[in-house]
């Protein structure tokens, strides 16, 4: 692969849509909260490394890793254009119904899967940079995008 090779939009778009769907709720059971309480995280406070010496512990540890990844991937929506954040935010957290969405971004109805492609393939392309940010090991990391 070169770096100039372009992804796949509709392949990177589908890789995306699965991570989102695939792991919002799953990290949002595991962290116990609800998907509308995340945000951006506060890059001004740093994080505390927490020891891990018993199973009370190891729950909140994986806690905290888990609100930990969803403000990462809110980070990310956040950091795409345009309309790209809003969509991403009312479908894959709010879970608003396409139409409400078109209704209140005025979208037309056609456009609605166009734009949402669009904010995942920019999802994608920010993920990477997000990962740097949070300061992920090599091992936790992970491309969205298919070439």
């Amino acid at each position: 692969m070169s770096f100039w090779d372009l992804p796949d939009k509709d392949e990177t778009a589908a890789n995306v849509d699965a991570f989102l769907k695939g792991q919002i709720n799953r990290l949002a059971r595991q962290a116990g909260c609800r998907l509308t309480d995340i945000a951006s995280p506060d890059f001004s406070n740093p994080s505390v490394t927490r020891s891990r010496s018993n199973n009370v512990e190891e729950k909140i540890y994986k806690g905290l890793h888990a609100i930990e990844a969803l403000q990462a991937i809110r980070y990310t929506m956040d950091k795409t254009y345009g309309l790209s954040p809003q969509i991403l935010v009312k479908y894959y957290i709010q879970h608003e119904p396409v139409h409400a969405i078109n209704r209140e971004l005025l979208i037309d109805h056609d456009s609605f899967r166009k734009l949402k492609t669009k904010a995942l393939c920019e999802f994608a392309d920010c993920w990477n940079s997000t990962q740097e940010v949070f300061e992920w090991d090599d091992e936790d990391k992970l491309d969205l995008q298919v070439y």
